[in-house]
């Protein structure tokens, strides 16, 4: 297992690496990832694996929010403000409490009890959320039993953090942080799959609790991402609105030269994507993301964060100080916190190619300047919830997914177009294969109490061969319809379609007459 420690402030930072088919990078015990420790200033997302050339340089979940009026940030991006351990109420104040079992975990499906350390010690995070297999149904974790991880994943990696400890809080973080903690507690789940056409993706998954006893008020939740494809110093960014998916291409057909991490001619893209966002849990309405970017050395008002307001600016889809962003192929202009959402590849709609209004002054539009086209160079952006009036309440949990994913065509422009083909896959494979089944662990149903809930549970045993077992509850008469679906999202069969009344239900799925592999469940 490859990992790293360096001691840095009140925090020895330590990693994991997380390894896919074709894509690895490096998961932080302070937030961070995509950026590796073992060296200052290195990127971590290796794409190519193992050819030592890098797609993004550095990422993390970030949270901004007012507490009784006072602005404060939980972030990570290149240094993290987290640490390995949990938020305790000690009579109504939360404070930071950690010991040696909280630390970065990681299993492989090729682990074992008796082969891997992690394996045993699963048991110590299940508390705080750490994925496993509930092998016998029953609803808690049976050491030599259950299977840690993710169900079906190549590696998962899991942390249990939190900002509790005010000397981790520095300016020198990245996004200005360096104010009093927010209290956040956040299970951190990371994890890989060896399945075709899932080997240039690596899913996350963060379920944030507010700690605090007092509401996060005007909250932003999201995540901040350093892309550099190879050579970061000719870089564009770009956002597709359908596809909810920002992403990072080279400016020409050539990064570099091609030598050491540059790609040289036909580059690959890379994106990030929230599969799962925010949910206001008073409306039950789920938030939309914003896209928006910083640059380094450029612009005055767009360059990193110099303090918590400028950082919260930009978490807000704000430039640095404030000044909203504008499509400059609008007339009459709008501010828009979902910038650069044209086509690169058939140079339709707005593009850096068309560049933006910059407001380095202290006025807003019109004082400020269009330049057109944006100059390639190193590029940042902040994915956040629109919403300026989330409000999340003591004790309430943010469960966000999303996934960081690499393509490559045949030029930097077909590069775009093959990470939007590969997001498409994703989409069916979440739909199919995690949204139902991304809850921290769910307990199954009790076959003598008449369910209150419409639920479908996890097979057992799985993995099979060749037949499974399907539990599924109803709350009350209703039509139901279960069937099985293939990797490419193809109907294999439909074990149930008919009305089915209150009650506790079981079925048996029979794979022998199809060929090994992955299959999916849906009610």
């Amino acid at each position: 297992m490859l990992s790293g420690s360096l001691c840095f402030g009140f925090v020895i930072k330590d990693q994991r690496k997380l390894d896919g088919l074709n894509i690895s990078t490096w998961i932080w015990n302070t937030g961070v990832f995509n950026q590796d420790l073992r060296a200052t200033n290195t990127a971590g997302l290796e794409w190519p694996k193992g050819t030592g050339k890098f797609a993004c340089f550095t990422a993390g979940l970030s949270i901004g929010a007012y507490i009784n009026g006072e602005l404060r940030l939980g972030n990570a991006s290149y240094n993290g403000e987290y640490a390995p351990g949990y938020v305790f109420d000690s009579a109504g104040i939360p404070i930071f409490k950690t010991n040696d079992s909280f630390k970065i975990y990681s299993i492989k499906n090729t682990d074992t009890y008796l082969s891997s350390a992690d394996y045993r010690n699963w048991k110590l995070m299940v508390p705080y959320g750490a994925p496993y297999t509930d092998i016998n149904n029953n609803g808690m974790f049976d050491e030599q039993i259950d299977i840690p991880g993710v169900d079906g994943a190549m590696q998962t990696v899991f942390v249990c953090l939190t900002d509790a400890d005010s000397s981790n809080h520095t300016s020198s973080e990245g996004l200005s942080g360096g104010t009093p903690p927010v209290f956040a507690e956040v299970h951190f789940t990371s994890w890989t799959y060896d399945l075709q056409g899932l080997g240039d993706v690596i899913f996350h998954k963060w379920i944030v609790v507010n700690k605090n006893k007092y509401n996060w008020e005007k909250t932003k939740i999201g995540v901040f991402e350093d892309c550099a494809i190879g050579d970061e110093n000719d870089d564009y960014i770009g956002y597709d609105s359908s596809l909810k998916l920002g992403y990072c291409y080279n400016y020409s057909n050539l990064d570099g030269d091609g030598y050491g991490r540059s790609y040289g001619w036909n580059p690959p893209a890379s994106g990030f994507t929230f599969l799962q966002s925010p949910i206001d849990n008073v409306t039950r309405d789920t938030l939309e993301m914003s896209f928006t970017p910083a640059y380094k050395n450029m612009f005055l008002c767009t360059l990193d964060p110099s303090s918590p307001q400028t950082g919260y600016n930009y978490m807000s889809g704000k430039q640095r100080n404030g000044m909203a962003w504008y499509n400059p192929l609008e007339n009459p202009l709008r501010a828009t916190k979902k910038t650069y959402t044209g086509n690169p590849v058939d140079s339709t709609g707005w593009t850096e190619r068309n560049g933006t209004y910059i407001g380095c002054g202290t006025s807003p539009y019109p004082d400020s300047t269009l330049i057109s086209p944006l100059p390639p160079n190193d590029r940042r952006y902040y994915m956040f919830n629109i919403s300026d009036n989330f409000t999340v309440r003591p004790g309430e949990k943010q469960k966000l997914i999303g996934c960081q994913l690499v393509a490559r065509g045949n030029s930097n422009l077909n590069s775009i177009d093959k990470l939007r083909e590969l997001k498409a896959k994703v989409d069916v494979f979440y739909n199919l294969a995690i949204k139902n089944n991304s809850d921290e662990n769910t307990n199954i149903a009790d076959p003598n109490k008449l369910p209150a809930s419409y639920k479908l549970f996890q097979n057992y045993p799985n993995p099979f061969n060749p037949v499974t077992t399907i539990r599924y509850e109803m709350k009350k008469l209703w039509q139901v319809k279960i069937q099985i679906y293939d990797m490419k999202g193809e109907l294999i069969s439909t074990l149930v379609n008919e009305p089915k009344p209150q009650g506790n239900y079981e079925i048996k799925f029979d794979a022998s007459s199809l060929p090994s592999g992955i299959y999916f469940i849906k009610m």
